[in-house]
């Protein structure tokens, strides 16, 4: 709907980095769908027309690959990783995103609901792809509220910092426990050190 794909943050390109290659661009394709969508909210005058963007999308991913509107890239790229990105995680994406519309101020139960499917979608698919059957519920949930305050901070208050769960310490799930913490804030040479390390 919109041309070009997102770029993303450099955080998030050094989780892509240490994600195993043969879901590596299934995993990218979600970040960007994410930030995608996060852009739809950030930029909604109307939340009418922001909810008629996410509509778009919901019915994209309803509709058989070879019916899909053309011309949107990402959308084009799903057709290469359908069997991998799954539909319910594509749905539940945009349905956090929608939560957050039409709203001034948002409500807290819409920011939770928001950050359990949001969390569950990116982190989630990762620890499904990656075949680690650990629970990073915790974790996914965190990340997702800690990355909407720094997307969103003139919006986003209602939370008061709390420590990060735990981080996993295997080398499967590294790209999650970058995401977390470059949320946090972690930047530089420490995040570098803790994806070289896990520490």
């Amino acid at each position: 709907m919109n041309g070009i794909p997102p770029q993303l943050p450099p955080p998030a390109n050094l989780a892509v980095a240490y994600t195993p290659v043969a879901f590596r661009p299934a995993f990218t394709l979600l970040l960007q769908l994410d930030m995608r969508f996060a852009d739809i909210v950030r930029k909604a005058r109307e939340p009418m027309i922001a909810q008629i963007k996410l509509a778009w999308w919901r019915d994209a991913f309803a509709t058989e690959p070879a019916l899909r509107p053309k011309g949107e890239p990402l959308l084009q790229a799903l057709g290469a990783y359908g069997d991998v990105i799954s539909s319910l995680a594509l749905q539940d994406l945009v349905s956090a995103w929608e939560l957050l519309l039409g709203e001034d101020e948002w409500a807290a139960q819409d920011v939770e609901a928001h950050a359990a499917l949001r969390g569950r979608t990116i982190f989630g698919s990762y620890a499904a792809w990656a075949g680690e059957g650990c629970d990073i519920s915790s974790l996914s949930h965190q990340w997702a509220l800690d990355a909407l305050r720094v997307e969103f901070p003139s919006k986003f208050v209602a939370f008061d910092n709390q420590p990060l769960p735990a981080l996993p310490k295997g080398r499967k799930l590294r790209p999650l426990s970058i995401l977390a913490m470059s949320v946090r804030k972690v930047t530089g040479f420490r995040l570098i050190g803790h994806a070289l390390t896990g520490w």
